[in-house]
């Protein structure tokens, strides 16, 4: 079984209800097509401190329970890739853990401010 782990900004899920990401995992839709009928199952889901505290750092104090939870692929959460700062950053860390998709919902195309470009990300 495929284990999915979603990661989303702290700052938005202050005001969102996460139906958009849980929404497309349970559908198969949008960054979660990939798995057609593979067993998957949502294992994690958690979200940065915020822009002001040290997203980075949260990250990091968060990758030991991901890995303990054998997380095999972490997706960046669609707010994530449209409006953080840090995206990039934090592609570059779990990527040495993890597969990455960076987004959950919506268009692979819509609504982004970064790609994952990884030669660019990860060079």
């Amino acid at each position: 079984m495929k284990k999915i782990a979603i990661y989303v900004c702290g700052e938005i899920s202050e005001r969102c209800t996460a139906n958009g990401c849980l929404r497309a995992f349970n559908d198969r839709a949008d960054s979660f097509e990939v798995y057609g009928p593979e067993a998957t199952g949502l294992v994690a889901f958690g979200s940065c401190n915020g822009c002001e505290q040290d997203p980075e750092g949260a990250l990091y104090s968060k990758l030991e329970k991901f890995l303990k939870a054998e997380v095999d692929t972490m997706h960046l959460s669609t707010c994530i890739r449209g409006r953080c700062d840090h995206y990039e950053a934090f592609v570059k860390i779990l990527s040495k853990n993890f597969d990455v998709i960076g987004y959950t919902h919506g268009s692979q195309e819509g609504r982004k401010k970064y790609h994952i470009d990884e030669e660019k990300i990860l060079s």
